[in-house]
């Protein structure tokens, strides 16, 4: 009877020992990194004194005026400042350009999918 307590405790450290040693480094931590703040606060420093409902120039073709306007608009802020520029789509901030740190933050975030949750 003392053999088979004594077994069954070896076994129950043993199970418990591999379960925990298994675990261990299994499941990478998922990267939850969220780039739209980001994005929205670059969009409000150089973007909105234009593009926005009350900016300098009110009637341009796009405002920043919301989080859905700026995600509804992902590609063309990230071609308006990184490129490739074109007739229609022209280099942004004017007079002016992005940090590099500012222009990978646009570019991640639209690899991402360019939502507000991304």
């Amino acid at each position: 009877m003392k053999s088979n307590r004594s077994i069954y405790w070896i076994v129950a450290i043993l199970g418990w020992c591999i379960g925990n040693s298994c675990n261990k480094g299994s499941s990478p931590t998922p990267n939850t990194t969220t780039y739209f703040p980001k994005v929205k606060a670059i969009v409000s420093d150089n973007c909105l004194s234009c593009h926005s409902s009350t900016g300098s120039w009110t009637g341009r073709p796009t405002a920043f005026d919301s989080d859905s306007a700026i995600a509804a608009n992902a590609n063309i802020i990230k071609t308006a400042v990184a490129g490739p520029w074109t007739f229609f789509v022209k280099q942004m901030p004017q007079r002016s350009t992005l940090s590099a740190s500012d222009i990978t933050t646009i570019e991640t975030w639209v690899s991402k999918g360019g939502k507000t949750t991304d």
